[in-house]
């Protein structure tokens, strides 16, 4: 699947936050600065493919544990989760650092991350980029619960999500197993165990059929995914032994909180470069969800990967590092007199 860092081959730092709170993250190479946000059930290690590469091609790559995750803290209340203090503690690390402005890229709620720090923090981001995660302006009319709740077909996961101690119980009891069953790719090999036990790999129904990993094959069924080694489950598993679940599954439970903090920025659009990358296997992030983006980026670049799941830096990590690097290379970072390769944005652009 490509080269990779393990946790040895990283520079580990520690920044402590105004507020006590202490961050871990890693970082590697010199150059120009990318910040690699992660999301749940995810750490730094979701991007180590990425961390090589990018580091390879001339940038600094910094990739924190969020809040909740891995080897940063994990308070324990609920409110200590909002994107006004996930994008403030991005803020904390930079200012330690000495740095004034750097790339933010992130996937899944880090995605949700790296838009609310483009729209909050505009001096501290250069560009900003998502995988899967869309960005959407805030409705201030409308509670985005709300939207949840008439789409549980897509979306009911979180709704089960709210209800603190539910969810954590339930990934808790066997967390490699909980891994296993939530981190797998759109290979045939992710799919047939799942297939031959009649079981679809869903998120909706959630709350009736009583939990997320309900129905799924038992252990001894279930091998883990192609997308990862021994060594990378067992790296994960030893990171949610120390975390557990609850600060992760925390970020869910301020989506009110987010949309009230984000009704300052209605209607601001993003003037600084940025990438979309898209798949066609994200069952819950698709693509068509990325439609009303162009009005509101014009410096917009996508790419697409058809046959990639949610986890799209970890199942594809060659079409993301190629994407990655041509657009800093070439929209972020230009050099004299080149150009990105026109076929292969167009080629590559999400079908909409």
């Amino acid at each position: 699947m490509g080269d990779k860092v393990d946790p040895r081959q990283v520079v580990h730092g520690y920044v402590e936050t105004k507020t006590g709170v202490c961050l871990h993250f890693v970082e590697r190479g010199q150059g120009p600065v990318v910040f690699l946000i992660h999301g749940w059930p995810e750490s730094w290690f979701s991007w180590r493919y990425q961390i090589k590469a990018l580091s390879d091609a001339g940038f600094r790559v910094i990739a924190p544990d969020n809040r909740g995750f891995g080897d940063s803290d994990c308070p324990p209340a609920v409110t200590d989760y909002t994107l006004a203090q996930i994008t403030s503690d991005y803020d904390a690390i930079i200012e330690a650092l000495g740095i004034e402005a750097a790339v933010f890229i992130g996937h899944d709620w880090g995605g949700a991350a790296v838009w609310a720090m483009v729209q909050h923090y505009p001096h501290r981001v250069t560009a900003v980029g998502a995988l899967n995660t869309p960005f959407f302006p805030v409705n201030p009319k409308v509670n985005p619960i709300e939207g949840l709740k008439k789409d549980p077909q897509r979306f009911d996961y979180q709704l089960y999500f709210q209800e603190e101690g539910r969810a954590e119980a339930e990934f808790e009891r066997d967390i490699e197993y909980s891994l296993t069953c939530i981190l797998r790719g759109s290979s045939l090999q992710d799919a047939k165990p799942l297939l031959n036990s009649g079981v679809v790999l869903s998120t909706s129904n959630v709350r009736e059929r009583g939990g997320m990993l309900v129905g799924f094959p038992p252990k001894e069924a279930l091998p883990r995914s192609t997308m990862l080694s021994e060594e990378d489950m067992a790296y994960y598993v030893q990171q949610y032994t120390k975390s557990r679940f609850r600060g992760g599954l925390n970020w869910y439970r301020n989506v009110e909180r987010n949309w009230e903090w984000s009704k300052r920025v209605a209607g601001q659009k993003i003037f600084k470069p940025a990438c979309m990358i898209t798949t066609g296997k994200d069952k819950v992030l698709t693509p068509d969800m990325t439609k009303q983006m162009d009005d509101w980026i014009p410096k917009l670049r996508r790419y697409h990967i058809e046959n990639c799941s949610h986890w799209t830096q970890q199942e594809c990590p060659a079409q993301v590092n190629a994407f990655l690097i041509e657009w800093l290379q070439n929209d972020v970072f230009p050099q004299e007199g080149s150009t990105a390769p026109q076929h292969h944005y167009e080629n590559k652009k999400a079908k909409l």
